[in-house]
């Protein structure tokens, strides 16, 4: 064979390995498994009723990375959920507590099922009703070609919220429900306002300035079965025990909506006696609701967890 008809023969070759390397299938975007959550780093998810929407997101500042987008499904009734068996969706941020599956998860709610803590301590305190609200799957995939065609709950198919369940963590990745998502809820300081009330409330807890520190807490304050007042006297008790108050808060989250605020922080607490002894120490998650009154963010509740990312 002369030198033209082999090189012919090598070019023809190299052509059809081209073609093969440019007509090897492969998976879309939308079917690509996702990697799993980078550990350690808080998660969210983000719901926007208008669009019926769900963004798995990392938290990060100045605005939220989204890591995937998914269609929902949401109650068959339009608007914020305001009493048990209306069959709308709840607007405000809450946390997962509880994860189900069969055979204790009925097979209406698919493979998975996460449990909102509907109603929060702000739905309590504007008298809200109801329960078993859920980000669940379905056995039903069709269901899902309709925007709303649940009992309040939010829905994704069976293979999404697989996708979905490693990045979330009881206790710690919130959920934020919006009638409508607008970007300046995608960034958690806004105008830096309740970054500043944080750290104020802080200073005045470890100062041990009682009526500064109780300032920042609302009318309607409640927690551990005690409301502002009994706050007041309980950490006033404590304030004249301790030689020292330390909170060292860490790793700070800001989750704002157009109803309330929720700061999360990991929080390192320690206090002293006078006589230089310890006194008693705690590590884990401080979650702060926090409301307007008046004009001013307060304080309406807070939760403490020892979970921690």
């Amino acid at each position: 064979m002369g030198n033209i008809g082999r090189a012919s023969i090598a070019g023809f070759a190299g052509t059809l390995l081209v073609l093969a390397l440019v007509f090897i299938p492969t998976s879309s975007p939308a079917a690509r498994a996702l990697p799993g959550p980078d550990k350690g780093r808080p998660t969210l998810i983000l719901v926007d009723k208008k669009s019926n929407t769900l963004d798995l997101a990392y938290y990060a500042e100045p605005e939220y990375q989204v890591i995937k987008t998914f269609h929902i499904t949401l109650g068959k009734v339009v608007g914020d959920k305001e009493e048990e068996g209306d069959l709308k969706t709840p607007e405000g941020i809450y946390q997962f507590d509880n994860e189900l599956r069969p055979p204790s998860l009925k097979p209406k709610f698919g493979v998975m099922a996460f449990s909102l803590d509907y109603p929060n301590p702000f739905d309590q305190m504007a008298g809200r009703t109801g329960s078993h609200i859920m980000l669940h799957a379905t056995n039903e995939p069709d269901r899902l070609k309709k925007d709303y065609d649940s009992e309040g709950c939010v829905v994704v198919k069976n293979e999404e919220i697989s996708e979905i369940a490693p990045f979330v963590r009881l206790e710690l990745t919130p959920i934020l429900i919006f009638q409508e998502l607008e970007p300046s809820w995608r960034k958690p300081l806004g105008d830096g306002k309740v970054k500043k009330f944080f750290e104020s409330w802080v200073k005045d807890w470890e100062s041990k300035g009682l009526d500064a520190y109780i300032r920042h807490y609302h009318s309607d304050f409640k927690a551990q079965g005690m409301n502002k007042s009994a706050w007041k006297t309980y950490k006033g008790g404590l304030n004249s025990k301790y030689a020292s108050i330390s909170v060292n808060p860490d790793h700070v989250q800001y989750y704002r909506h157009p109803k309330y605020t929720v700061i999360v922080f990991h929080q390192d607490y320690h206090s002293t006696y006078k006589g230089g002894g310890s006194a008693y120490r705690s590590n884990g998650t401080k979650i702060l609701y926090v409301a307007e009154e008046d004009g001013d963010l307060k304080i309406i509740s807070e939760q403490f967890t020892r979970s921690a990312w």
